[in-house]
């Protein structure tokens, strides 16, 4: 009876001594994500594979697979029994709660004994990346227009019903507003002619999106209205792809991808595609700038880029922006200005047209 109790002791102590020499031998660990971009609080599949390609069990195996801030989970812990050459699979969802880029790369592997005595640990980096987009906004009911000598300024008017381009007249059709019928070539042709706009072609947009909200910028960060004027950003580039209207973009963010290069600029296009990127580079910002606004703001004066209108998106209007957005507004067709905070907008000329979102 002794022998037979020494035995198994031995014969325990070894299998212990094995399990936690070889557990982690041909123990392949890997998670993966379902996707690399994603929306606020959409559901993010987690796929992780376990396999054990040895012919020793694993008795015990906790996981613990560690998410950065930003998701409704900080860790998913499970633990797993896994047979010699037998691969397991779990999934879950996780949902990101904020805007940014996230690595998701830590998970920390722990192997119990026979017997559950001791124990082992391992970290393992996963290598995955997700981009999490701004929340979708309504521009309708984002921004307020603040009252200019022609009054209130729907918040639709500088999208749609501001035709700058005037290519021509043609027949009433019935469809347009009465607003846009020529009346002189009406009298001249005997029949009702309309002004004919081009929105498509002519009609060039430039975003310039702002990431400074105090000087120095690193003083004190307003993080609340930099994420609300991202995401009015992404709501008016929306809006443009619909309207087909070619649209372009400009920030003073600095880029993540470039050392050397310094800021953003986008010449004004259309596409899927394009907005897609755009998304990707929204989701990505920090609060990190490259120059100040108003370097951005003489950028695009020096440039004589053939905008026929400027959109400006900031948290706040700062004192030293006042004097080269004003200068802007004599160069370009058109200069909207929006600001989160609303303030010093009144400083702006008059035919700047203005809208608060605060």
């Amino acid at each position: 009876m002794i022998w037979f109790l020494l035995g198994l002791v031995v014969f325990t102590y070894l299998i212990n001594k094995i399990t936690l020499d070889y557990g982690f031998k041909n123990l392949s660990y890997r998670m993966d994500i379902d996707k690399r971009t994603g929306e606020i609080g959409e559901d993010i599949e987690i796929i992780s594979t376990i396999e054990n390609k040895k012919f020793l069990t694993v008795f015990f195996l906790k996981v613990s697979e560690i998410f950065p801030k930003g998701f409704n989970i900080e860790k998913n812990i499970y633990t797993l029994f896994i047979m010699p050459y037998q691969r397991v699979r779990r999934k879950y969802k996780i949902q990101g709660s904020k805007r940014g880029i996230y690595s998701i790369n830590n998970s920390h592997l722990e192997l119990g004994d026979f017997i559950g005595l001791k124990t082992k640990h391992q970290y393992r980096e996963n290598q995955n990346e997700i981009i999490i987009f701004p929340q979708k906004l309504d521009i309708e009911k984002s921004i307020t227009p603040l009252g200019s000598f022609n009054g209130d300024i729907s918040v639709k008017r500088w999208i749609i019903d501001d035709p700058l381009m005037n290519i021509g007249i043609r027949e009433y059709t019935g469809n347009e507003s009465e607003r846009f019928i020529h009346w002189p070539s009406s009298l001249k042709y005997n029949s009702l002619m309309v002004k004919n706009f081009d929105f498509t072609t002519d009609n060039n947009v430039l975003i310039a999106l702002n990431i400074e909200s105090m000087k120095p910028y690193w003083q004190c960060i307003d993080e609340e209205a930099i994420e609300k004027s991202i995401s009015i950003t992404r709501a008016i580039m929306e809006e443009f792809e619909d309207l087909k209207i070619p649209y372009g973009f400009i920030s003073n963010a600095h880029d993540r991808n470039s050392n050397y290069t310094k800021g953003h600029f986008y010449h004004p296009g259309l596409g899927n595609h394009r907005l897609y990127n755009f998304l990707e580079i929204l989701g990505s910002i920090n609060y990190i700038i490259s120059s100040t606004f108003e370097e951005t703001l003489n950028d695009i004066l020096k440039s004589q880029g053939n905008y026929t209108t400027v959109v400006i998106v900031t948290p706040k209007v700062l004192e030293p922006y006042i004097d080269v957005i004003n200068s802007l507004s004599k160069v370009v067709n058109k200069v909207v200005c929006i600001s989160i905070k609303g303030e010093d907008l009144k400083d702006l000329n008059r035919n700047i047209l203005k809208y608060r979102s605060d």
